[in-house]
């Protein structure tokens, strides 16, 4: 039975409130999951025995600027965002919570291409649905998958959308995530990474209104497990 999604909105605001675990891995070093609470875009990351200074964004070793593709000096946001709302998903009759959803989903895809050995074709579109200091992160993240010698198979998808706003320009967004089929390989073997849990995990994300466009601020990930889409 599918987790209501009142109930999943509650639990992804509760667990907000107390600091992400992040799923797997998903946006953490590989193999340093399951000591570290990150949350995406707050530039900071929580071990599990307290507090760390250490920014979620920095890179892994031999993931220096370099590797690193350019980010837009002023994100363009085009005048529709293409959707990507899909069967299943919580599409709002409230065009504001509708426009919400959309450039959140529009998020997830771009994060899964450019995931997938930092595919440069995402970096523009990415960053016309994120606030800046998310899109340097997830570039970022996508690079120390690439010094880690892993990539992203599938794209990463949402159901039972919750959206509550917390303000005239900003919202907080719950959702089920599937990384049951969005999961790291390794780049030699093609095999799945051992230590990332897969599955299907609460998400939530902040959203902020700039200029227009509802725009991700912060994206977070955790290991409480949500109904199968």
């Amino acid at each position: 039975m599918r987790a209501p999604a009142r109930a999943l909105f509650a639990a992804g605001l509760t667990l907000s409130a107390l600091g992400l675990a992040a799923c797997g891995g998903r946006f953490v070093s590989p193999h340093d999951a399951a000591a570290r609470t990150t949350v995406i875009g707050s530039g900071r990351t929580v071990a599990d025995g307290g507090d760390s200074t250490t920014p979620t964004t920095s890179s892994a070793p031999g993931s220096g600027p370099s590797a690193l593709p350019s980010l837009p000096s002023t994100a363009s946001h085009p005048t529709t965002v293409p959707t990507t709302t899909r069967a299943g998903s919580t599409a709002s009759e409230d065009p504001t919570q509708r426009a919400i959803i959309t450039d959140y989903e529009a998020y997830l895809v771009d994060l899964s291409g450019l995931d997938d050995n930092l595919s440069k074709a995402y970096v523009g579109p990415l960053a016309s649905v994120t606030t800046n200091r998310l899109a340097q992160a997830s570039v970022r993240q996508a690079a120390t998958l690439l010094a880690a010698q892993e990539h992203g198979v599938g794209t990463l998808r949402d159901d039972h959308v919750s959206v509550v706003m917390t303000g005239p320009a900003s919202a907080a967004l719950a959702d089920c995530q599937d990384e049951d089929h969005f999961y790291l390989v390794n780049d030699n073997s093609g095999t799945p990474d051992p230590f990332i849990e897969r599955g299907y995990f609460v998400g939530s994300a902040q959203m902020v209104l700039q200029n227009g466009h509802w725009l991700v601020d912060v994206f977070t990930t955790t290991h409480v497990t949500c109904a199968a889409f």
